[in-house]
């Protein structure tokens, strides 16, 4: 029926997490967004575009590695046609009540963009 174990789980190492290993930043998937969900910057960028109907508006809630703590949000406007994107990081408890929209080159893929957007912020030292 079942076969006995022969390695004791006792006697294995245990691995120790190195804290390089849980520092940086998670985020959900991101989900599609509507207009008036978005931060009114964001919001002012895609209106004045002729084709903002073709826009796609996305918002992912954003995490600490380490504390699992909540730490903003990322909203994301992507043009697919033209392959450009505009992206948005809110910080919970920010001084900084107008964060600034970053442009930047977006791929098909909604994940991907958020990828990108996610080491704009890194190279930009606004996230980890």
């Amino acid at each position: 029926m079942f076969k006995k174990r022969t390695a004791d789980m006792t006697s294995l190492p245990i691995r120790r997490l190195r804290t390089d290993e849980i520092t940086g930043t998670y985020w959900t998937p991101p989900t599609t967004a509507t207009l008036a969900e978005i931060h009114p910057r964001l919001m002012a960028i895609v209106i004045v575009k002729a084709d903002s109907r073709d826009w796609q508006l996305y918002s992912a809630n954003v995490f600490d590695m380490e504390s699992g703590g909540p730490i903003g949000y990322f909203e994301i406007a992507r043009d697919p046609a033209g392959g450009r994107a505009c992206g948005l990081f809110s910080e919970i408890g920010s001084q900084n009540a107008a964060p600034v929209p970053i442009w930047f080159d977006c791929s098909e893929d909604i994940d991907a963009t958020a990828r990108a957007f996610h080491r704009i912020l890194i190279a930009a030292g606004q996230v980890l």
